[in-house]
């Protein structure tokens, strides 16, 4: 299959998309235009792409012309904390890494991201390559990095660290167990949410291929994401810009409600669920088309999560988390499929609509 390619441009800097099965049989000869001259680079681990794959990548390094050196980050579910970034920086200093070599990251999101952040403090910018391992690192890591863990908040420290190439090798995700390929896929729909009609409508002629992990739909799945993703981050529009928390208020919400046994994208496609729901009344958003992301989700294998919780202490936790993000009160809420805006919620109708969800949610477990 031949590797699609995407150059995502952020004033003035550019980050080099690759995606396809068998993507990093080429990895020699994309990596030899990270940098203007291979000296030097870092090799950054959490050991999830295996040894052999790990020496391949290593080789390549070494026969475009880099000396390599390594670190290890563990492959842990936690987002990266500010020790983990002091050992990375740490780790590039022992290596002599300048502003001209290189930075390059093997492993899931939290690994891309904590890599990506350090490189893009190194001397105010070095270059980063990324091998993303997991659906969901290859969704979000040339846009976005995981937020930081701090001890007070999560979700509050991060930046767009811009890497100069991300290789996506659709042959580590192909044979991946259907949970491990959720949270990307999550990821999947809320793009195409907030791209445009005319990916939504296309979403919707991929998703059995999508539930199979079929290569093709893969990659132009994640071509899309690239593309909105980045048309959110550059729009012009300010509430426009805010398309990309569809979802995560509710979700953050829901974390602090239920602690932190269920997956992150099981919560995301609660949050765009109910916040679906909420935009029937703060921003007319048709009830047909929250019925079809409910069966969209349900298509790709995405369930509703049952649980029991009290609706009031719900939407506590829910303005806890939007007093966090903005001073304002608002929530980013889809108007039709494909535009995203912020919108202010009334206590009447986030009172309403937490108590049908949360009935909804505890009539799942006795069903």
């Amino acid at each position: 299959m031949t590797v699609r390619r995407q150059l995502l441009s952020f004033a003035g800097r550019n980050v080099d998309f690759r995606v396809g099965a068998g993507a990093l049989d080429s990895f020699e000869s994309m990596v030899r235009r990270a940098v203007g001259k291979p000296v030097r680079a870092l090799m950054v681990s959490d050991g999830s792409i295996g040894e052999e794959r790990e020496q391949y990548l290593e080789r390549c390094l070494i026969d475009v012309g880099f000396s390599v050196e390594h670190c290890a980050l563990e492959a842990l579910a936690t987002p990266a904390t500010f020790e983990d970034i002091a050992h990375l920086t740490d780790a590039i200093g022992r290596a002599h890494i300048t502003a001209d070599d290189l930075v390059c990251a093997v492993g899931g999101m939290r690994t891309c991201s904590a890599a990506a952040f350090a490189a893009r403090l190194w001397q105010g910018g070095t270059p980063c390559a990324l091998v993303p391992v997991t659906l969901a690192a290859m969704a979000l890591c040339p846009t976005s990095m995981q937020p930081l863990a701090t001890v007070a908040t999560s979700g509050m420290v991060s930046m767009r660290c811009e890497p100069s190439l991300v290789v996506c090798d659709l042959d580590l995700v192909r044979d991946a167990a259907d949970d491990a390929v959720s949270e990307g896929l999550v990821e999947v729909v809320a793009a195409a949410m907030a791209d445009s009609k005319r990916s939504w409508d296309r979403l919707g002629t991929q998703l059995e291929a999508l539930a199979s992990h079929d290569e093709l739909a893969l990659t132009d799945a994640l071509c899309m994401v690239q593309t909105a993703r980045r048309s959110v981050m550059m729009a012009a529009n300010p509430s426009a810009r805010h398309a990309l928390s569809y979802g995560h208020i509710t979700a953050g919400a829901l974390r602090a409600c239920l602690g932190d046994a269920i997956p992150a994208w099981q919560l995301l496609a609660e949050g765009m669920r109910f916040e679906a729901r909420l935009a029937v009344d703060a921003c007319e958003f048709s009830v047909d088309d929250v019925f079809e992301q409910d069966d969209r989700l349900d298509d790709l294998g995405i369930p509703e999560l049952p649980f029991e919780l009290d609706p009031a202490r719900f939407i506590e936790a829910f303005r806890a988390q939007q007093a966090l993000r903005s001073n304002r009160l608002l929530v980013a809420l889809p108007r039709t499929p494909g535009t995203i805006r912020l919108a202010g919620v009334e206590d009447d109708v986030l009172e309403r609509h937490a108590q049908a969800y949360t009935a909804s949610r505890a009539d799942l477990l006795s069903s």
